[in-house]
C-alpha cells in the first residue's frame, strides 16, 4: 500500500512541469504534492516496513526538484539535494524528504496519541509500549544519539509536541554534521550561514500574484534557486557583458554586485517601490522620493539626503520618518581575517545612521535606515519597521492573520532585484 501511494505521488509530481512556471511548481511541491502524500503511511507504519516506498518516493521527489531548478541539466548533486531538502528555517527550500520524515514520524504519532491508545485498549490489557514502538525508538536513538528520548518510553512524560521536537532535533543534527559530510569552500560555508539567517527564506512562501509584483519569469526564478543552491551560473573568465570591466565568476557574485546601471539601481528602486506599496496598503501615509532639504554637511552646501527614499508621515511621536534603503553583499570581506557573517548589513546600517540621523533630528524628523543583504537578511531597524507595519496590517484586516506577509513581500522584492542582475548577464543559450 505504501509503495502504491509513493508511485501515485510520483506520477502527480511528474505533471508539475506542465505548468511551465517554476515558482508555482515549487510552491505546490512544498505545500501539497511532496511528502504530504506519504505522511499518513509514515506516521502509522514502522520505519522498517516502508523503506522501499521511501526510497522510491525520494528518487521521484529529487527528479521533480531537479526539473524545477535545472530542467534536468547539470550540477544538481548531493550537496544541492541535501541543502534543498532542509526546512526553510535551516536554510533549505522546505522540501521534506520521506527518508527524513520516516525517522521520526512513527514515534511522534505514537507518542502524541498515547491517550487515545489507552482509551481504545483499556479493556484489552495490552502493553502500549509494544515491540514495534520499541524498535522505532531504538532506530531513532541511533539517528539522534545526543537526544534524550527517555521521556518517550513513558506515557506521562511523552512531550505533547513530539513531532516538532523530533524534527528540530533531526535537522539540527544534520546542520551540525553538514561540513563533515560535504567539503565546503569558505564561500559556501558563508553562504550556508547566510541562508539560515532570519527572513532569508521568506520569499519562498509568496503566492505568485502578478499585480503585486510577486511573480518572476521562469528564467529569473531558476536563476535565484541556482544561485542559492550554489550551482554555477556563468562560464569562468567570461567578461561581464554589462560593465565590460571585469570577468564573471561562475557563481554570479560579480553579476549581483556589479555597480553598472541599470541593474544595481533597479534592485534598490524595486525594493523601495514595494515597501512604499506595502505602507500604503496598510493605510500608512507615505511618499516616495520626497524632498526634505536637510544639509547633512555644511561644507558641501547641499543635502546628501535629498530626496529621501520614503517619507512616512507622523510615524514616531508625530514626527515624520525618513526611510533610507541600502542593499549590501553579506560576503563583503570574506577573504579578510575576522570575517563574520551578518556584519556587512550591520555596518551598512551604522554608516547610514552616522551620515543622516543628526540632520533628521535637528529638523524634527526621525531617521530609519533600511539595510538588507542580497540573501534577504535584514538589519535590526528594518526588522523593527516591518514588524510594526505587520501589526498595522493585522489590526486593519478581518481575515486570517498572516504573520510574515509583509516580510515575504519585501524578501521577494529583494530576490526579484537580484534575479534581474543575474539574468541580464546570462549567456543567450541559457535564456
Amino acid at each position: 500500500m505504501a509503495l502504491k501511494r509513493a508511485n501515485c505521488a510520483i506520477e502527480l509530481m511528474r505533471c508539475l512541469k506542465r505548468l511551465r512556471d517554476p515558482q508555482s511548481e515549487l510552491l505546490l511541491l512544498r505545500s501539497c504534492m511532496g511528502v504530504a502524500k506519504l505522511l499518513f503511511g509514515l506516521r502509522t507504519c514502522q520505519p522498517s516496513l516502508v523503506g522501499g516506498a521511501v526510497s522510491v518516493f525520494d528518487e521521484g521527489l529529487r527528479g521533480a526538484l531537479e526539473d524545477i531548478v535545472v530542467c534536468g541539466g547539470a550540477f544538481f548533486g548531493d550537496l544541492q539535494w541535501r541543502l534543498a531538502s532542509l526546512p526553510t528555517r535551516f536554510g533549505g527550500l522546505g522540501i521534506c524528504t520521506a527518508e527524513d520524515a520516516s525517522s521520526y514520524a512513527f514515534v511522534a504519532s505514537r507518542a502524541q496519541s498515547w491517550g487515545l491508545q489507552d482509551h481504545i485498549l483499556r479493556e484489552c490489557g495490552g502493553d502500549v509500549l509494544d515491540s514495534d514502538y520499541r524498535s522505532a525508538l531504538d532506530l531513532l536513538h541511533s539517528s539522534l544519539p545526543d537526544l534524550d528520548i527517555g521521556g518517550f518510553y513513558i506515557k506521562d512524560t511523552a512531550p505533547p509536541k513530539s513531532q516538532k521536537i523530533l524534527a528540530n532535533a533531526l535537522y539540527g543534527e544534520i546542520v551540525k554534521r553538514f561540513e563533515e559530510k560535504f567539503v565546503l569552500s569558505p564561500r559556501q560555508r558563508a553562504m550556508f550561514e547566510c541562508l539560515r539567517a532570519p527572513h532569508a527564506q521568506d520569499f519562498l512562501s509568496v503566492a505568485p500574484i502578478e499585480g503585486l509584483g510577486q511573480h518572476m519569469s521562469a528564467v529569473e526564478y531558476r536563476a535565484i534557486l541556482r544561485y542559492r543552491l550554489m550551482i554555477p551560473l556563468f562560464p569562468v573568465d567570461e567578461p561581464c557583458p554589462v560593465c565590460r570591466k571585469a570577468c564573471l565568476d561562475s557563481f554570479g557574485e560579480h553579476a549581483i554586485h556589479c555597480k553598472e546601471l541599470p541593474g544595481f539601481k533597479y534592485r534598490h528602486d524595486w525594493v523601495r517601490d514595494v515597501l512604499c506599496d506595502v505602507l500604503k496598503r496598510a493605510g500608512i501615509s507615505a511618499k516616495k522620493e520626497a524632498p526634505v532639504n536637510f544639509l547633512t554637511d555644511p561644507l558641501e552646501g547641499r543635502s546628501t539626503l535629498r530626496p529621501t527614499d520614503i517619507l512616512v508621515f507622523g510615524w514616531e511621536g508625530g514626527k515624520h520618518a525618513c526611510v533610507d534603503l541600502t542593499g549590501v553583499s553579506p560576503l563583503v570581506g570574506l577573504k579578510d581575517k575576522g570575517f563574520v557573517v551578518g556584519q556587512a548589513v550591520l555596518k551598512a546600517e551604522a554608516s547610514k545612521v552616522a551620515k543622516h540621523e543628526k540632520a533628521c533630528l535637528e529638523n524634527q524628523h526621525v531617521f530609519v535606515p533600511f539595510a538588507f543583504d542580497t540573501f534577504g537578511g535584514l538589519a535590526p531597524d528594518a526588522v523593527r519597521l516591518l514588524n510594526r507595519v505587520q501589526k498595522v496590517v493585522n489590526s486593519n484586516s478581518s481575515s486570517l492573520k498572516v504573520s510574515n506577509f509583509v516580510f515575504s513581500r519585501i524578501g521577494f522584492s529583494i530576490q526579484k532585484g537580484v534575479a534581474a542582475q543575474l539574468v541580464a548577464r546570462l549567456p543567450a543559450i541559457a535564456l
